[in-house]
């Protein structure tokens, strides 16, 4: 289990979306692996959500995303890097710590849930997710908090992320349907559960670990 997050969004322009796969593929995710405290990389794409790509990087706590080597990276792209990263719509970045998580598995479809509020909102996505979990096809999911300090954005501050892994999307709309509602967000304190990207579905196109 890890302690600790990195959580990446974005949209590209279609044009640019092979040349993006392609560098994210074969340069980014390992170039964020190999670095010290980093676990593992899923990443996913949009069937019915946006941005249209998702992604997460496990790591063993925060400390592995504030690294003297990991700014460094940060402050010194390569060129192609720069080129892509210039390219990116709706870009969005969180370091987090674990919350919450259930079950033991990972799906090829993910059911991502974006809100913020306080610690009402958490119990109730925590509780949530532990009930999900136990329902057939979905394999298990994790809650982060975000963390401004890490993140570098005190704008972050009480976002929470959840992601829910099944074997098939069915199953996570019917859960969404539920319990995920804008009304249920609402009531447990989320300040944006209107907001149309709080609920999104993805498939999971890459997985990598180190």
């Amino acid at each position: 289990m890890s302690a600790a997050v990195l959580i990446t969004q974005m949209d590209i322009p279609a044009a640019d979306e092979a040349e993006f796969n392609d560098w994210y593929t074969n340069e980014h995710v390992s170039e964020r692996v190999d670095l010290p405290g980093f676990k593992s990389a899923y990443r996913f794409q949009a069937t019915d959500g946006a941005p249209r790509y998702f992604a997460y990087y496990e790591t063993d706590g925060l400390e592995a995303l504030t690294t003297p080597t990991y700014k460094a990276i940060l402050a010194d792209q390569t060129d192609w890097s720069k080129s892509v990263m210039a390219r990116f719509r709706n870009f969005g970045r969180i370091c987090g710590l674990l919350a919450a998580r259930a079950g033991r598995g990972h799906g090829a479809a993910a059911l991502v849930v974006r809100a913020t509020g306080g610690d009402a909102l958490e119990a109730y996505l925590a509780a949530a997710l532990t009930d999900a979990a136990t329902a057939p096809l979905i394999v298990g999911g994790y809650l982060w908090r975000a963390d401004p300090e890490a993140t570098g954005d005190p704008d972050v501050a009480g976002g929470r992320v959840m992601v829910l892994e099944a074997l098939e999307e069915a199953p996570l709309r019917q859960f969404a349907s539920e319990r995920l509602r804008p009304s249920d967000l609402a009531a447990a304190g989320a300040e944006d559960a209107g907001d149309a990207s709080s609920v999104g579905y993805y498939r999971l196109i890459s997985f990598m670990e180190r």
